[in-house]
């Protein structure tokens, strides 16, 4: 009994001391304790407002990225990160029986380059960066029914935890 109990319990333990299988990447970029983010382009016109705050993309972008970013480090010069949204798009993606669009599919291209100043070389860069978010428009899907207005609010959030994750904790 002892013996089953103890082979049982072995997984148990391994499992709760590994973590299940989430690693740490504290040592990730350890020199590096400050960030600047330098202001947001937006190039594309159709992305320019948050209609529901009335302010600017640019800013409500910068805003985000350094709450976010400060996480980890505070405002400095050690590192940069830049950021060009090149393009917005949205596009008909699932039509209901009758032929009606029940599906939008919200596309960001997005430019951006992550440099290490105390080091002098280039972390990670994309020129071609794709930020997607489909939602529906019609109730009783998959998803809850968006707006426009949610789905460009949800595509930049998606965006900013992304960018954090890859750039910052590598994940």
């Amino acid at each position: 009994m002892s013996k089953a109990v103890f082979l049982l319990g072995i997984p148990i333990w391994l499992s709760i001391v590994s973590g299940c299988g989430y690693v740490s990447k504290s040592e990730y970029l350890e020199h590096i304790d400050t960030i600047r983010i330098a202001p947001i382009e937006i190039l594309d016109a159709d992305f320019s407002y948050d209609n529901a705050t009335q302010r600017p993309y640019d800013e409500v972008i910068h805003e985000k990225l350094t709450q976010r970013f400060n996480r980890k480090w505070r405002d400095g010069n050690d590192s940069e990160l830049t950021m060009r949204i090149q393009d917005f798009d949205l596009r008909e993606q699932d039509y209901g029986p009758q032929g009606q669009v029940e599906m939008v599919r919200m596309t960001l291209q997005i430019e951006y380059e992550f440099f290490d100043r105390v080091r002098n070389n280039m972390i990670a860069q994309s020129d071609n960066y794709l930020q997607v978010h489909d939602y529906y428009i019609v109730p009783g899907r998959a998803e809850p029914q968006e707006t426009r207005e949610e789905a460009e609010r949800r595509i930049v959030d998606e965006l900013i935890d992304d960018l954090y994750n890859q750039l910052a904790e590598q994940w």
